[in-house]
C-alpha cells in the first residue's frame, strides 16, 4: 500500500518508531509513567524555546517585520499562531459531503487521536480530539492545507479553550 493514493495524496507508512506498551509490558521492561515523563520534558523543552524566541525577537530591533505583510498573506493562520496550543483540533472548509468516518480515518494515523465530533447545525467545521496538545500539533501541521476535495484545503487551528 506505499505510495497508494489515499485522498489525492500517496499513502506513506513506516515502522513505529517506539514499542508499543503490551509489547514493553509482555518483555517486562514497561515504565507507565515513562510516558509521562517524556511530555513534561518535551512541555519543558517548548516552553523554553517559547521564551528564548521572544526574548531574541526584541533584541532584533525589527519586532514588526516579523508581523508584517506575511500576517496578511496567512489570512486565518494568524489565529492559529496566537491561540494557545490545545489538545482539540477545529477543522474548517471541510465539503458538506465529509463524514466522521472520513475525518477518523485521516486522523487516526496520528498518535494519541480519540475521536472526531462533527457539527451537523453547521456543514463544514468539525473537531478532532488528541489524547495532549503535543500530539495534536503533530496532526495538524501534518495536515494543515489538507485537500479532502481540490476545491477545500482543510484549514486547522488549535480550538478555543
Amino acid at each position: 500500500m506505499q505510495g497508494f493514493p489515499f485522498y489525492d495524496k500517496p499513502m506513506r507508512i513506516q515502522y513505529a518508531k517506539t514499542m508499543s506498551d503490551c509489547i514493553t509490558e509482555a518483555e517486562g521492561v514497561y515504565d507507565p509513567n515513562a510516558k509521562k515523563k517524556k511530555k513534561n520534558e518535551e512541555k519543558a523543552e517548548r516552553k523554553k524555546r517559547a521564551e528564548e524566541s521572544q526574548q531574541s525577537a526584541p533584541a532584533n530591533g525589527k519586532p514588526e517585520s516579523n508581523g508584517g505583510p506575511t500576517s496578511f498573506r496567512q489570512g486565518n493562520q494568524g489565529a492559529q499562531e496566537t491561540a494557545p496550543p490545545n489538545n482539540i483540533l477545529f477543522i474548517q472548509n471541510l465539503p458538506h459531503e465529509t463524514t466522521s468516518m472520513m475525518l477518523q480515518v485521516l486522523f487516526q494515523q496520528y498518535p494519541g487521536f480519540r475521536e472526531v465530533r462533527m457539527i451537523e447545525a453547521k456543514p463544514g467545521i468539525a473537531f478532532v480530539e488528541f489524547e495532549d496538545d503535543v500530539q495534536s500539533s503533530m496532526a495538524m501541521q501534518a495536515l494543515q492545507g489538507f485537500k479532502i476535495t481540490p476545491q477545500n484545503p482543510m484549514a486547522v487551528t488549535y480550538a478555543k479553550k
